[in-house]
């Protein structure tokens, strides 16, 4: 812990310098020792130049997506938005290609979607002749956690302050669900505004959140519990918050936090009884180990029902943990392996689509061949998955403290 403090709580940074420090180490000495005394300068300056080559590339790539970014704010036509979108992700896996950072990708990513979404509000206002109360754009389920790729599923609420006429708040969602798919996001269809049950005033999400918690059905609270990863999108950035601390109030209710801890008690971390990994059995992806199923939900959901046990409220699976470990509530050995496993995950869901072509849904793409790995990629992968499956002990346990 003294470490860990010692660099500023922020184990992430910490660890990728540290790893980065030792493989460039490693790389020189390795290089200078097959030469002569004489030839060890010349190999040093030679590392020096490929690194400015490197950091000349990345700039490169940020420059370029940067200025994507700033053209988003006077789009005006449909081809615009479709154009910049499909530029704006081929260069950021071409920049995980070269530097191999999901950290980096999804850092992007979230400043891309939220500038997106920022776009496709506005000009869906601008059909509408009517005034429109405050109101926020949401994510929810990976977007939620500020990992949004080309091949996500965007999961989409909105809520506003005050009241709206039904028909004014059902003309704008489907304008501003109309411009999201123009521009190729992909969109859980039936978790959009477009559903009434995905929109609304504070009191009517508050109405809902009441209804849930005394009738406890199932299923109501299964959707309910998607809010448990959400971050704002677009919008008023007050009606966004106050409508996150009422969500906080509800979801981290024991009726609440039960059921999500016991459907993630459900999920396999990977692994089968022979210490083997689970493999597809039938199929087109017969003998691929499916990342979504037992890897990225049981992670994700754990992590989100622990933040929701202690009541935390921040966004992204490194945050979280970085809060967890900050206010005592997780250790700083598990949380740093979890952060491994999300980084060991993220890696090969990133390098899994840089091969695929748009328009092809994630649950098809993210599926791993066992073979493909190195023996030390694949010891990775199971420390990775059996971290999973300590975080969902250390779920289980502090459920059962939990009043």
């Amino acid at each position: 812990m003294a470490l860990l403090l010692a660099k500023g709580d922020d184990f992430t940074s910490w660890r990728g310098v540290e790893e980065f420090a030792v493989a460039y180490r490693d790389a020189a000495v390795k290089m200078a020792s097959r030469l002569e005394p004489s030839g060890v300068a010349q190999t040093l300056e030679l590392l020096e130049n490929q690194l400015a080559v490197v950091k000349e590339e990345n700039r490169s790539l940020e420059l370029l997506l940067e200025r994507l970014l700033l053209e988003i704010d006077d789009v005006v036509e449909p081809e615009q938005l479709r154009s910049i979108f499909t530029a704006f992700y081929e260069g950021a896996y071409r920049h995980f290609a070269r530097f191999g950072s999901p950290t980096a990708f999804f850092h992007l990513s979230k400043t891309f979607l939220s500038r997106l979404s920022a776009c496709c509000l506005r000009l869906a206002r601008q059909q509408i002749e009517a005034d429109i109360p405050p109101l926020a754009l949401l994510a929810m389920g990976p977007a939620g956690r500020l990992e949004t790729t080309r091949f996500c599923r965007v999961q989409l609420m909105m809520v506003w302050e005050g009241t709206a006429p039904d028909k004014l708040a059902a003309r704008l969602s489907k304008e501003l669900v109309t411009w999201f798919r123009v521009c190729g996001v992909i969109l859980e269809e039936n978790v959009t505004p477009l559903n009434p049950d995905w929109r609304g005033g504070l009191e009517q999400w508050q109405a809902r959140f009441e209804a849930a918690s005394r009738k406890k059905d199932r299923s109501v609270l299964i959707e309910l519990l998607r809010l448990a990863d959400s971050t704002i999108l677009a919008g008023d950035a007050g009606v966004a918050e106050r409508f996150v601390t009422l969500s906080l109030k509800y979801l981290s209710n024991r009726n609440f936090v039960s059921n999500l801890v016991g459907r993630c008690m459900l999920l396999t971390n990977g692994i089968n009884m022979m210490g083997g990994l689970r493999l597809e059995k039938s199929g087109p992806h017969r003998g691929a180990f499916p990342l979504l199923d037992h890897a990225f939900l049981p992670l994700a959901s754990s992590v989100a029902a622990i933040c929701l046990l202690h009541r935390v409220n921040v966004c992204g699976t490194p945050e979280r943990l970085r809060e967890l470990v900050r206010i005592g509530k997780l250790d700083v050995d598990l949380a740093e392996r979890a952060l491994h496993a999300w980084n060991c995950f993220c890696e090969y869901r990133l390098m899994l689509e840089q091969k695929s072509s748009q328009g092809q849904d994630c649950r098809n793409i993210l599926h791993l061949m066992p073979s493909s790995l190195t023996a030390a990629e694949s010891e990775r992968l199971r420390q990775s998955l059996e971290t999973v499956a300590d975080l969902q002990r250390n779920m289980q346990v502090s459920f059962g403290a939990y009043t």
